[in-house]
């Protein structure tokens, strides 16, 4: 069985709730996660990642679910639907980890929130501001080339 395919099944069992472990074949899964940003509002936006989710990607790797974390914007601008602002790469140390709703990625991503940000309120609304200002995200699944 190819890798892509065995992650592909890995992720299927776990979201799926079949109850089945995944198989893990212990190999680095990356995403990549684009967001394109309503004009005039990449500052505001890139302030909220920092203020609100990248302290919780950082404390998250220090657990070990996340091995590498980067942040990328374009050097030129792009046409319309092809245009993304801000590219964040989360290489997960294997499916397990990759697993982000409802696997321990989740029950530690929820601890960290809550001790990081205890105001949850506060918290929320400033995430719902940073999701109001982008036109568009998408998250995919990438392999290394070979």
């Amino acid at each position: 069985m190819n890798r892509s395919l065995a992650i592909a099944l890995a992720l299927a069992t776990v979201t799926s709730g079949a109850g089945a472990e995944p198989a893990n074949t212990a190999e680095p899964i990356t995403t990549e996660h684009y967001y394109r940003i309503k004009w005039g509002s990449a500052g505001e936006f890139k302030r909220l990642y920092k203020l609100n989710h990248e302290p919780i990607l950082l404390e998250l790797q220090k657990q070990g679910f996340i091995t590498a974390i980067r942040t990328d914007e374009p050097f030129n601008h792009m046409a319309g639907d092809q245009r993304w602002d801000l590219r964040v790469t989360i290489t997960f140390r294997d499916p397990s980890a990759a697993v982000v709703v409802g696997g321990d990625f989740d029950k530690a991503s929820d601890a960290v929130k809550a001790r990081l940000y205890p105001d949850k309120k506060k918290f929320e609304a400033e995430e719902a501001k940073r999701f109001s200002l982008l036109e568009e995200h998408w998250d995919v699944m990438v392999t290394p080339g070979g």
